[in-house]
Order: C-alpha cells, then structure tokens, then sequence
C-alpha cells in the first residue's frame, strides 16, 4: 500500500469520526441509548472499511518503507478507538442505569468533547500535510485537554466531597473524562509517528 493511499484512508477515517463524536454527545446528553449504540457502530464500521487487510500488512514479510511507519503508528491508532470504545460504555450505562449528572459535569463533558473533535481534525489535517504548525497544535490540543481534566477532575473532587455529585456518578464521570485523556494522548502520539 503506498503512503498517499494509507494516509488518505486515516484522514478519511478521522474525518467521519468527528460527526460521530458529535453524535455520541448528543446520545449522551439526551438519554438516547439508540444514538449511543449506532454511533459505535459507524466508527467500527469506518475503522473496517478505511484499515482493511492489516492482518495482511502485518504478516507481509516485505514491507514498504511508509507500510514500515503506518504499521509503528497503528498502535496509536488502536488505543484511540479502544479509549473511544470505553466511553461509549460508560455513557451506555449512564443511559440505561438512568444515572443523573450535574449541568456543570454535562457542559465539562462536552468542552472535552469538542476540545478532542479539535484534536481529530488537526490530526487528519497534519497527516495530510505534514504542517509543523498543526503539529505544534496537535500538543497543544494534548496539553489543554490533559489541563481541563485535570481541572474539572478537581472541581468534581469538591462536588463529591460536598454531595452535589453521587458516587455512581462520579465513577462514570471519571472514566469518561479518563477515555478523553487516553484518546487525546494517543492522537498526539500517532500524529509523532507518522
């Protein structure tokens, strides 16, 4: 597979994957399992149909040079969509457990949310343009997101503490804003290598 067509299929890839965030947010915030569980769907349906054949590539003996630094990456790539996957099922069982978060923990959810689809973007953008301005706002990206979660994980600590927050809550809460680091970290590191 030559370097233009890998990375038009990543770009491809991260492109529907923005729509989707946006979906999964509003399946979160409005209670709709259905959205939830449709929105995993077309982004395992995008990862299949934009990565076939990486069995192949792996097991390939002879490997191109730019199949050589996709297959370094891919990794990267991986725990992206197994991050995405986890907060898909923390939002899922918020859905169905009918679990109550605060108005302040939605809107910080979804300032995580957008700050990530912003990430998302200048990551496809980079890989298609190898700018190092996009590159310097990839770790950017990394750092604001990692400093808002440290933040609200913080401000959430107080609320727990004070009882505005119910620990069932708070664990989901947690975990999601957990999923959002790990997908932000490895986009950045996927935008390092290739």
């Amino acid at each position: 597979m030559e370097e233009r067509e890998m990375m038009e299929r990543i770009c491809n890839l991260f492109e529907e994957t923005v729509p989707i965030l946006n979906n999964i947010y509003r399946g979160f915030v409005g209670q709709k399992i259905n959205l939830l569980k449709e929105s995993r769907t077309k982004f395992r349906d995008s990862l299949k149909e934009r990565l076939p054949g990486i069995e192949k590539l792996v097991e390939q003996k002879e490997k191109t040079g730019a199949e050589q630094k996709f297959l370094m990456a891919l990794p990267h790539l991986q725990r992206v969509a197994l991050a995405l996957d986890s907060l898909l099922d923390k939002m899922e069982i918020k859905v169905e457990s009918n679990i109550l978060f605060t108005d302040k923990a939605l809107d910080e959810i979804k300032q995580l949310m957008v700050a990530v689809g912003a990430e998302f973007t200048d990551v496809k953008d980079y890989c298609f343009t190898k700018n190092p301005v996009l590159k310097n706002q990839i770790e950017s990206n990394l750092n604001k997101v990692t400093k808002m979660i440290d933040e609200f994980d913080h401000v959430h600590q107080n609320r727990l503490i004070t009882g505005v927050c119910m620990p069932q809550a708070s664990y989901l809460y947690i975990d999601m804003t957990d999923s959002l680091k790990r997908m932000s970290r490895e986009l950045a590191a996927f935008a390092n290598n290739v």
